[in-house]
């Protein structure tokens, strides 16, 4: 069953980075924005949240939860703006500016941040273990938009702006919820963070008509982003879930990053050189080294 459920969320991994890959063919084939696929995807991930959680028959519990505890809802609002709609929009304004696969890998610095971040808040230096993934997830992100080229870099300057910022925003929506997944169910957080989101971004858009998403040559890109990016790989990670540990899961999400690369080289055909293929092991080897650093000790 273990073999079975490491399959399940590597499964997830894929299907999330599909999307991304997904997202970069939409762009070059549409004249909609970030902004816009934001809103569209958020929309449809909260109906698809909101079914998962009926389905399960857990939606009565949490409103229960909601109200005894109605100051839940800023909370729900302020994970929903600065955690979900921020992450989407900053994660597909920089495929749209650059490619999946480099911002995929630099989104996932994202644990580095978590440590350092438990760090401040403890006002203590992190693990060795954990230490040395932050300098590997800093100096791979170097190596991965330098090219070893101190003059210059691989990308675009606004492109690496918005893939950290979408890094930093993932580890906002890693964070912040903690609190609130022992209260409530997580596809029931997930509906209204992404409604919020939803609503959010919709009104930053400028007239946005939904009927532009439905062309034909769009609406694979969308069945992955939405469809197979969200719901399948929702269901499949939480399945996977419920056979393994933590540390376990978080292991499978090493595939992500790596299938962007390999699913972007064969799609769009993208190339890493010797040293950016170095910086992207070197982060998805970050992801790793805490979790195997933990298990190591507890020997």
């Amino acid at each position: 069953m273990e073999k079975l459920a490491l399959f399940f969320c590597m499964t997830a991994g894929v299907m999330w980075a599909g999307s991304g890959v997904a997202a970069q063919h939409f762009f070059a084939h549409s004249h909609l924005n970030a902004m816009d696929l934001t809103t569209f995807r958020m929309f449809c991930t909260s109906f698809i949240m909101a079914a998962v959680t009926l389905s399960r028959g857990h939606w009565r519990r949490n409103w229960t939860v909601m109200k005894r505890e109605p100051g839940l809802w800023l909370q729900i609002l302020f994970y929903g703006l600065v955690g979900l709609m921020a992450m989407h929009f900053a994660y597909f304004e920089a495929i749209d500016l650059g490619n999946a696969a480099v911002v995929t890998v630099i989104q996932y610095t994202c644990p580095a941040m978590v440590i350092c971040w438990l760090a401040f808040q403890k006002r203590a230096w992190p693990e060795p273990g954990s230490a040395i993934a932050v300098g590997m997830a800093i100096l791979g992100t170097f190596l991965l938009v330098t090219g070893g080229h101190l003059d210059a870099l691989s990308i675009s300057r606004p492109c690496l702006i918005w893939a950290v910022a979408s890094a930093v925003f993932y580890a906002v929506a890693a964070i912040f919820p903690k609190h609130l997944t022992g209260r409530l169910d997580n596809s029931f957080l997930l509906t209204w963070g992404m409604l919020f989101g939803a609503v959010a971004s919709w009104l930053m858009t400028d007239h946005l008509n939904f009927l532009d998403f439905f062309h034909a040559e769009l609406l694979f890109d969308l069945f992955v982003i939405v469809v197979c990016g969200t719901a399948v790989a929702f269901i499949c990670y939480n399945v996977g879930l419920e056979y393994l540990s933590a540390d376990q899961a978080s292991l499978t999400t090493t595939v992500e990053p790596v299938a962007s690369v390999v699913m972007s080289y064969f799609l769009f055909g993208t190339t890493f050189g010797l040293v950016q293929t170095g910086g992207i092991i070197l982060i998805v080897a970050a992801i790793a080294l805490p979790v195997l650093w933990r298990r190591r000790a507890a020997r």
